[in-house]
Parts: structure tokens; sequence; C-alpha cells
């Protein structure tokens, strides 16, 4: 009688086979986070928030113990012996905006981390100023008895010296930017989770400081974002 005999290779052959199945099987994809690489980079700039500062300054009688060199004690002493009032105050806003720029993004910054998720490292948020009030506002103008008017160059003298005073006010004091930025990343994380939204996957924002904001899934209802600090 004639039996059939397999070789051990042909045992060992299937084996292999098997395993490249279940193997295929198992193997979990990740999503394609390039694709998402030029349709950020087309927002390019993306302003956040917006914040208004006002500078109030007033245009008074020089005083005497305040005076500085000849032709200021002059006058001081001119403004002192004539009757009446000369006071004046004035304001106006600067407009300063945070925004972060995207079009800087590369591959590097796109990172799968799943099939439902990527990581993407951002730019830092950026601060500049929009631009100010043309005329500055008149608060309160008193001028009495033989006392001369505040004229268009002092208004106009005023206006350069609140607006260098004001500039460096918000250099000095990080208040004004940490303020803005705080509003500015609220804003951006609601960006993102609309736009993970829009496609169906999870988001991880890495910010330059080493903070990873993990964005909830739109599809999994009442998680709440969550933040990694290195």
């Amino acid at each position: 009688m004639y039996r059939q005999r397999f070789r051990p290779y042909s045992i060992n052959l299937i084996f292999l086979l098997v395993a490249v199945l279940l193997t295929s099987c198992h193997k979990e994809e990740t999503v394609n986070a390039s694709a998402f690489q030029s349709e950020l980079r087309s927002v390019q700039k993306l302003v956040l928030a917006r914040m208004t500062v006002s500078k109030m300054a007033t245009i008074d009688d020089l005083k005497l113990d305040e005076a500085k060199g000849a032709r200021q004690i002059a006058s001081a002493v001119i403004s002192a012996i004539k009757p009446g009032t000369r006071r004046a105050a004035y304001s106006y806003d600067t407009y300063l905006y945070a925004y972060i720029d995207l079009s800087g993004l590369d591959a590097d910054d796109f990172r799968a981390i799943d099939s439902k998720t990527i990581e993407i490292t951002l730019p830092p948020i950026e601060i500049a100023y929009e631009g100010r009030d043309i005329e500055i506002r008149e608060e309160h103008y008193r001028v009495t008895g033989l006392r001369s008017e505040i004229n268009a160059a002092e208004r106009a003298a005023l206006k350069e010296e609140m607006n260098s005073v004001l500039k460096q006010e918000v250099e000095n004091d990080s208040s004004y930017a940490n303020s803005l930025k705080d509003n500015a990343r609220k804003k951006l994380e609601t960006y993102f989770t609309a736009f993970a939204e829009n496609y169906g996957i999870n988001i991880n924002l890495r910010y330059p400081d080493g903070t990873i904001v993990q964005l909830s899934s739109p599809q999994e209802a009442g998680k709440d974002k969550i933040v990694i600090r290195d």
C-alpha cells in the first residue's frame, strides 16, 4: 500500500504561512499624519486672541520744583504767577493680538500615535501690535483765567509719549502677554478639536514648552482634555 509522506520542509512552510497571516491580521494601521500638513500650513497666520490696552496722561502746568534747566524754570515761574488753571486729561487705546503661524509646519511636526491619533508639535504663540487709535480722547479739559489753550502740537507730543510709555509697560509687564497667550491656547484647542472632529481623529498638541494636551475623541462624549507637562 502506498503512503504519502510529508517532508519536514513542507510542514515548516505551512507554519510560516499561518504565522504571516496571523501577523497581518493583527497589524494595526497608523493614521496618515502627513495628510494634514498641507491643510494646516495653508491656514498660515491664525489669529487667536485680541486685547485692548488703554493709557491715560495729563497736560498740566510744570511745577517749579519739577523744572529742570533755565527754560523750564522760567516757564514754571510764569505759570506760577499767571492767574487761572490749565489742565487736561487724554486717553487712547492700543490693540494687541496673539497668533500662531502654521505655515512653517513640516513633516517632522506630525507624528502618528495609532490608527486614530496624531501628535502635532506647534510653533510658539506670538504677540504683535495691531494698531492704535488715530486720535486721543479728551477726558477732562479745564483752562481758566489768563492761561493759554492746549494746542494740537502739545496733544500730538503727549500721544507719542503715551505710546512709548505704553509699549515699554507691555514689554516689561509679562501679565499682558500671559493673559493673551492663555486665551490664545483656549481658542487654539477649540480650533483643533473641531479639526479632529471633522476628520474623525484624535489630536495631541505639543507646545514649545513641552506641554502636551490630549484632546478627547469627539466620538467619546464626557471626556475632558488631558494635559501632560514635561
